[in-house]
């Protein structure tokens, strides 16, 4: 089975929550839940390669790259990694109160609600890898075969068009982005 590739949209504030902590270790889990900043994981599947990417001044980000080799469930990954949310909390509040206590956690801590846990090995985490664009130009988006370009305006990005899904990048996209890493 032939893999795929997906953008999935960190919000700005939790990315600022991962720069002060001093995140930069290797991606291992992306979560799927059922929020728009967290959604569900949908066609993911393992094999898969997801994109975390951040929007911040219209400007596109990629903050990595992560193959999938499980996907499990939230709950029983959470515990096998010792991270656990305080009684009578949720992830929403507790995860930057945890992060800041636990900054190693990193990326590790949900920051809202979660179901599933796609979990893997990826490149290490970075903020500072901005999309051209020119690249942005040329990126497309969608179910294999009605790939439609990603809006633009006036060059720049708008959250509203990567939120709430894990986005499926067109093959070549996907090279185009697998370069840049």
């Amino acid at each position: 089975m032939e893999s795929s590739s997906y953008f999935i949209l960190w919000p700005n504030d939790w990315c600022t929550m991962l720069e002060k902590a001093g995140e930069q270790s290797e991606l291992t889990v992306m979560y799927g839940g059922p929020h728009t900043s967290v959604p569900p994981l949908g066609k993911v599947s393992v094999g898969d390669f997801i994109y975390p990417v951040r929007i911040k001044n219209g400007c596109l980000f990629v903050l990595g790259r992560m193959q999938v080799s499980e996907i499990k469930d939230a709950d029983t990954y959470l515990a096998l990694e010792g991270i656990s949310c305080a009684k009578g909390q949720l992830w929403d509040t507790y995860g930057p109160e945890l992060l800041k206590l636990k900054p190693h956690f990193g990326h590790r801590v949900p920051r809202n609600c979660v179901d599933d846990a796609a979990l893997g090995h990826g490149t290490t985490i970075r903020f500072d890898c901005i999309i051209p664009v020119p690249v942005l130009q040329m990126l497309q988006l969608g179910a294999k075969g009605k790939e439609k370009l990603l809006p633009l305006k006036d060059g720049k990005v708008s959250h509203v068009n990567l939120q709430g899904h894990y986005r499926r990048l067109s093959d070549e996209s996907a090279q185009l982005i697998g370069k840049m890493l």
